[in-house]
């Protein structure tokens, strides 16, 4: 009969010193996760009840404008030469008129000369009876913020716990086309996204016009909204649902810079009260989304503090859709400073900007 081998004295030790450390590894990760997740002090706490406090909002009464496309400029009138004067019919060298005394000269088939015209300005031409009518709307001045990429704080609330995290949003236009690329994720041992999306399109007559949105949320797969030029036409993968494309509609990443580009361009829209009224597709569906603009505060941010604009999207009573409050900085190119998407049942999402690099 063979007998059991003990372990030397010196490698149990080092096994019970593994086990000890396994345990004390556990037992701080569990601690870190708590505090990450459970936003860890009182003063946080504080910080984030004020923070995600909304005034409600009494819907718009004014009646709904969607935008316009920009009036075409204008050419400029066309100067046309002034026409010499006919010369007045010489009569034949041959011959000699030779008149009596109170005789009437003959009639001559010559025509008068006209009076000289000193300009003569080409008219614009009148609108043909088959042309279509014209747009009832709210034109908008567009100027584009400069590319940039923007890094933000995230805090969210959710499942009745709080955890924090970074956004980033890259925004590249050329003038002619852009593309935003936007992200939010958090770390804990390694890098967790919760949410990637993308908008593209051209800069048009509407001034920001997205073609294809796609969005990406952890544990789903990808959807895309498709903006159809060639058939004018709104469709989502996820659906079939479909609308007409009149022009001027955006995707929820899109928004936010047709937004900036307003007020770069156009910031006697931004009073308060006023209402920036636009058609905004989903990953499923769209309506008309109305922005009101609350007016100029103040907030802070880990730059310190920041004068914005703040925009609120309300959805109706008994809707399930977020509301979305956006603060637009003007002193800085009227980038989006923060963000907030809140679920009726108290849930939110905040991004803080935290750095602005320009190309």
């Amino acid at each position: 009969m063979t007998e059991a081998t003990a372990f030397p004295p010196t490698r149990r030790r080092r096994i019970a010193a593994l086990i000890l450390l396994t345990i004390v590894l556990h037992v701080l990760a569990i601690h870190w996760g708590k505090n990450y997740f459970n936003a860890a002090t009182a003063d946080e706490r504080a910080a984030s009840s004020v923070s995600v406090t909304l005034r409600p909002l009494a819907l718009p009464t004014q009646p709904v404008s969607l935008p316009a496309a920009a009036a075409p400029k204008s050419p400029k009138p066309v100067l046309k030469k002034p026409r010499p004067p006919a010369s007045p019919a010489q009569p034949p060298s041959d011959s000699v008129a030779t008149f009596a005394a109170g005789d009437s000269p003959p009639t001559s088939d010559v025509p008068a000369p006209q009076p000289l015209q000193t300009h003569d300005v080409a008219e614009p031409a009148a609108p043909k009876e088959d042309s279509p009518p014209l747009v009832q709307g709210t034109q908008y001045r567009i100027d584009l913020p400069p590319s940039a990429a923007l890094e933000y704080d995230v805090v969210a609330f959710s499942d009745n716990l709080t955890w924090r995290g970074t956004s980033t949003l890259d925004w590249k236009t050329d003038r002619s086309r852009y593309t935003v690329d936007g992200e939010v994720y958090t770390r804990l041992f390694a890098k967790i996204a919760f949410l990637n999306f993308t908008s593209s399109g051209e800069i048009g007559a509407f001034g920001v016009e997205p073609e294809l949105y796609t969005e990406k949320k952890r544990n789903r797969p990808a959807t895309n909204t498709h903006f159809n030029r060639e058939r004018n036409v709104v469709s989502f993968s996820a659906s079939t649902t479909s609308y007409p494309r009149a022009g001027g509609e955006q995707d929820r990443a899109s928004l936010i810079w047709q937004l900036a580009a307003i007020g770069r361009g156009d910031s006697g829209k931004f009073a308060p009260g006023a209402v920036i009224d636009m058609f905004v597709a989903g990953v499923r569906d769209g309506e008309v989304w109305r922005m009101q603009v609350l007016g100029q505060e103040e907030i802070r941010l880990i730059t310190g503090a920041a004068q914005v604009w703040h925009v609120v999207r309300q959805p109706r009573p008994g809707s399930y859709e977020q509301r979305l409050d956006i603060w637009l900085e003007p002193g800085r190119q009227w980038y989006p400073a923060r963000l907030r998407f809140t679920e009726t049942n108290g849930d939110y999402l905040e991004l803080s900007l935290s750095s602005i690099k320009t190309s």
